[in-house]
């Protein structure tokens, strides 16, 4: 007769006995890779745009055992927007919409985690752009990829909170309100 024991159940037996196998210690993850990513699509007369910005860092402190201790800032340089074309880049870092020149920065930070089940978290704090600040909590759902830890959250961004499109860009029913956002964070422990 052949004994099976799954790995949840091997985990628990250790644990018990005070042994824990390698894989099973807390981690903490700190250092954000380059294939991190934040991208959007807006929509503009019901067609979508797409872009992501290529400047993209991120300060992570992460550690799954201490959701308390755990912090996430990302920022995203407004200059390094890529929206397919060199017109429509140098319209989206001048005053109507990013204005890059006075607030070359767009940040989240944030000021609390929340498990929603294995490998789930709410992440509440406050995301700044062209001047204006706005609580945001979003879902992120994070997967190890080797020793690595990524992390993918999407939000919809109203972009009237953020003074987004103004002068004959405010106008919603020419680019809509809601711009979806996908932030993509690789990081890898300490």
């Amino acid at each position: 007769m052949k004994l099976r024991i799954g790995i949840p159940t091997l985990a628990l037996a250790l644990a018990a006995a005070g042994i824990a196998p390698a894989w099973a210690q807390p981690v903490a993850y700190t250092h954000a890779l380059p294939a991190s990513s934040v991208t959007f699509t807006a929509t503009q007369m019901g067609v979508p745009m797409k872009g992501h910005f290529k400047a993209v860092s991120a300060q992570v402190d992460f550690m799954p055992g201490d959701l308390a201790g755990s912090h996430v800032a990302v920022t995203v340089q407004a200059a390094s927007i890529d929206a397919g074309s060199a017109q429509t880049n140098a319209l989206l870092t001048g005053a109507d919409w990013l204005a890059a020149k006075t607030d070359p920065q767009a940040r989240f930070a944030s000021n609390s985690f929340a498990s929603d089940g294995p490998g789930r978290y709410w992440l509440s704090g406050t995301l700044s752009a062209k001047g204006h600040s706005q609580p945001l909590r979003v879902r992120v759902s994070t997967h190890p990829d080797g020793k690595n830890l990524v992390m993918d959250a999407h939000f919809d961004l109203d972009r009237t909170a953020f003074g987004l499109g103004t002068g004959s860009w405010s106008d919603t029913s020419v680019v809509a309100a809601a711009i979806p956002v996908k932030v993509h964070l690789v990081v890898s422990p300490q």
